[in-house]
This record gives structure tokens, sequence and C-alpha cells, in this order.
């Protein structure tokens, strides 16, 4: 029961972290203050999850997910939040046209979360599907 209490507490902070950080960078692009939010969200995912961008972009394609899966307990509404974070990120390097090849790594980890939700998912999502579409065209 305790373990239990444990884990979902974990899954929780989990949650609140990835929010937190997603509205944060979404509140700087808005301000023109992305490059900020990039730094930010790096040195949160290091400082709160044990994650940070570069080594996300360093995972391979293929083990992607499950080395997530492996490190965190991640469920679908996690991996969407990050997802998201991995893509405002990407944009605003592809905005920025700095460092392509990070923003190409980001696109690709943001598009096998978002394809993997958009099969596993029980509703469909009007603006993953667009984000889906948009990272397609980008690379």
């Amino acid at each position: 029961m305790e373990q239990e209490d444990y884990i979902k507490r974990q899954i929780e902070q989990l949650g609140k972290v990835l929010g937190k950080l997603l509205a944060d960078l979404i509140r700087l692009k808005t301000s023109g203050r992305m490059s900020d939010g990039i730094e930010e969200a790096d040195q949160a995912l290091k400082t709160e999850l044990d994650l940070d961008i570069t080594s996300l972009t360093l995972i391979p394609a293929e083990a992607f997910l499950s080395s997530l899966l492996a490190v965190r307990k991640f469920n679908d509404k996690h991996f969407e939040q990050l997802a998201d974070i991995l893509f405002l990120i990407a944009e605003e390097l592809y905005t920025s046209h700095s460092d392509s090849l990070r923003m190409k790594k980001l696109y690709e980890r943001s598009l096998i979360i978002y394809e993997v939700l958009d099969k596993t998912s029980s509703t469909y999502s009007f603006e993953r599907h667009m984000k889906i579409e948009k990272i397609k065209k980008v690379l």
C-alpha cells in the first residue's frame, strides 16, 4: 500500500513538473523570450526529472519511448506534455534558424510520441494531428 502511494505521488509530481514547464514555455514564447525558455526548460528537466534536452536527443529514436518508460512512470498525459515541450523548443530552433540538427532530433522525438498517442488514444486530437503534419513538413 505504501509503495502504491509513493508511485502515485511520483506520477503526480511528474505531471506537475511537466505541466508547469509547458505553461512557462508557452508564456515565454508569447512574450518573445523563448530562447530563455529553452535554457529554463533544460534546467528544470535536469533538476526535477534527471533528464535534459541533450540526453533526450541522444537516445536512439527506436528506443526513445522504452527508455523514457524505464526511467519514469510516464502516462499518456505526461508523454503529451513532454512532446509539446520538445515541439515548442524545436519550433524555436526552426524559427531562429539555429542548431538544425538539434531541431530535427527534437521534432523527431516529439513526432514519435505524437504518433504513438495518435494510435493508442481513445480520443482524437485535432491539435496533435496538426502538429504531426507540421513536423512531417519540416522534416
